[in-house]
């Protein structure tokens, strides 16, 4: 089922949760008080409005209720994203995903009501902090109450299937799909495929897990 989204506050990562939302099929509206940042995403979006949602009247006659979902992407003007969130609140919207630039920041604004803090360039660093610390670990991604990894396999691994090794036992990790050298992706069907030192494997299960399968 496709939902409604109000996006308020259109800089990169505003701007581009709106475009990606409505090309999944999502009805957006965007909305920011720059006439130029709405001319450019007008014609990518279900509505572009020019508004100031600090301004108790203009959030008012937006009917927030009626949206699914608001993500308050205004964190670089934090004073008027406080007053925007307070004033969303008071018009009865159901959820409230902000953006922040700090841990304070987040704090604030869970006090407030919202429903969700998020702190992209904390999240993308420590991310690839992750990335940079991990040899055999090349990319983590958190999927539905798990860990999606692409992951290289260790010396120790090479020569035995993945049911020899029995991961899915031993550290509830499944294999998805393999890449051998020279081949493309393809989905692991048989436990009984041979990994070799080197393979490409994309697995899912718990962070922990997988960082003590292939980085331990």
């Amino acid at each position: 089922m496709k939902g409604s989204f109000a996006i308020m506050g259109l800089g990169i990562f505003g701007s581009k949760l709106a475009i990606d939302l409505s090309h999944s099929g999502h009805y957006v509206v965007a909305v920011d008080i720059d006439p130029a940042v709405i001319a450019e995403i007008k014609d990518k979006v279900s509505t572009a409005i020019i508004a100031d949602v600090s301004n108790a009247d203009t959030v008012k006659e937006l009917d927030v209720s009626k949206f699914n979902t608001i993500v308050l992407s205004m964190s670089g003007h934090f004073e008027n994203q406080i007053i925007a969130l307070t004033l969303l609140k008071q018009e009865g919207a159901v959820n409230v995903i902000a953006k922040a630039q700090s841990p304070l920041q987040k704090r604030i604004l869970l006090r407030l009501g919202a429903g969700e803090v998020i702190l992209p360039d904390f999240d993308v660093a420590e991310r690839y902090a992750k990335r940079l610390s991990m040899s055999n670990i090349t990319d983590m991604l958190d999927f539905k109450g798990g860990t999606i990894a692409d992951v290289t396999v260790p010396e120790g691994m090479g020569g035995h299937s993945i049911r020899e090794l029995d991961l899915r036992n031993r550290f509830n990790v499944t294999v998805l799909l393999i890449s051998k050298p020279g081949e493309e992706n393809r989905t692991v069907w048989s436990p009984d495929i041979i990994l070799e030192t080197g393979d490409k494997l994309t697995i899912f299960g718990q962070e922990k897990e997988i960082v003590k399968a292939f980085q331990g």
